[in-house]
């Protein structure tokens, strides 16, 4: 308002800027232009004033075109809508359009997230993000967001539905299969066996959709490292079923059927003695997996190979014991 009626020297007259002080012998000298220079002068001066005014916020908006990760103005600017008790719901339609010139700005994400606590209102949060996953559906600062937004306000009625959607829209959006997992791991519903055979349910016809997704089998593993017994016999089935669907030549199928071969070797090898025996069949079989994957997965093959040995070794030692 200001700006527009009347100069900006005739606005600013009243305030001597304070130029920035650079060490005399700084080895560079940021080459700022002279517009930001100018606008940087006036932010000291008024800031060492400690005045909090409309035409402060203005030049706070212009500063914030020129460098929009700067955090001591976004702070200054958050001092200036306390002061003035502005309204917090226009502040957050200020950032709506501002974050989409800057989607990845650290600075921006923290105001919004501030002016939300301050409103103590998080029933905008969601449609935001998802304006954001429109654009870019991995955006991670948009994520950590919405995570917050739904554990600080109880969010969570929709949000399964709005997980399956973008799966649907693309199966492979990792940062969609990190939501579903946050959400049956810290939302609402208890990790009961029925949810989570649901997941397991869920993740093997998305698998038989696509094959090759690695997000898919990485949530299929997290589900049979973290999770009850009950579903290790259930998720080892699908697994054998599908390494065998693919003629033993999915390399993602075979990684996790080793990773079970070896977690049930050394889980075997806890209970005791007597189970000696079919703790080093799972041993072998795991490091006859990883074999295979020396071939089938190239670009890991010495990774595969360090495997091998290392599960050779733990079979051998048992045998040792044992004799």
């Amino acid at each position: 308002i200001f700006m527009a009626e009347m100069s900006f020297e005739q606005l600013w007259a009243d305030v001597v800027p304070v130029p920035q002080v650079d060490a005399p012998d700084a080895v560079v000298k940021i080459a700022y232009s002279k517009e930001f220079t100018n606008l940087m002068d006036l932010f000291r001066a008024v800031q060492k004033k400690e005045e909090y005014s409309e035409r402060v916020l203005e030049l706070i908006e212009e500063l914030l075109e020129l460098n929009a990760g700067n955090y001591t103005v976004w702070l200054y600017r958050r001092n200036c809508l306390k002061k003035l008790k502005l309204d917090l719901n226009e502040e957050l339609d200020y950032l709506d359009g501002f974050s989409k010139e800057n989607p990845k700005n650290y600075q921006i994400w923290h105001h919004r997230r501030t002016i939300v606590e301050w409103l103590g209102n998080g029933d905008r949060e969601l449609a935001f993000c998802e304006s954001v996953f429109e654009v870019d559906a991995k955006n991670y600062h948009a994520w950590a967001h919405r995570q917050w937004a739904l554990q600080t306000y109880n969010l969570w009625d929709k949000e399964l539905a709005f997980i399956e959607k973008c799966l649907k829209t693309d199966i492979r959006n990792n940062s969609a299969w990190n939501q579903r997992w946050f959400y049956v791991h810290s939302g609402p519903e208890a990790q009961s066996i029925e949810v989570l055979n649901r997941e397991v349910a869920y993740c093997v016809d998305s698998l038989v959709q696509v094959t090759l997704n690695e997000s898919a089998w990485n949530y299929l593993r997290g589900l049979y490292k973290t999770h009850h017994q009950e579903l290790h016999e259930i998720i080892r089935t699908k697994v054998e079923e599908m390494v065998e669907s693919s003629n033993r030549k999915n390399p993602f199928a075979l990684g996790l059927l080793a990773d079970i071969c070896e977690y049930t070797g050394n889980q075997l090898l806890t209970a005791g003695p007597n189970e000696a025996t079919q703790a080093v069949q799972e041993l072998r079989e795991a490091s006859k997996i990883c074999v295979e994957l020396v071939s089938l997965d190239q670009i890991r093959a010495k990774s595969w190979t360090r495997r091998v040995r290392a599960l050779n070794l733990r079979a051998d030692s048992v045998v040792v014991e044992a004799a």
